[in-house]
């Protein structure tokens, strides 16, 4: 960085909207399909998380790729817990 040259940021960065082009996956960040056709369809995840009373869910889009990997990294993680028992 040549000298004079510097950039700062402040906190309201972090909550900052950026603006994309089309929805794109909470994992990876590639874009999401929108259309039915084909094997391309995207999904969605949950979370789901409490404070007190209050209960609250986001379901943010996934891509078909890192969906599939969540699931069947879920599933197995299922099948290892009810062979332990």
């Amino acid at each position: 960085m040549a000298q004079g040259d510097h950039h700062t940021a402040s906190h309201r960065l972090l909550f900052e909207e950026v603006a994309t082009e089309g929805t794109r996956c909470d994992v990876c960040g590639e874009p999401v399909p929108t259309d039915d056709e084909g094997y391309a369809i995207g999904g969605s995840g949950l979370y789901l998380w409490t404070r007190g009373e209050e209960v609250r869910y986001e379901e943010p889009p996934l891509c078909g790729r890192c969906g599939t990997a969540i699931g069947v990294m879920a599933l197995a993680q299922w099948d290892l817990e009810e062979d332990e028992g």
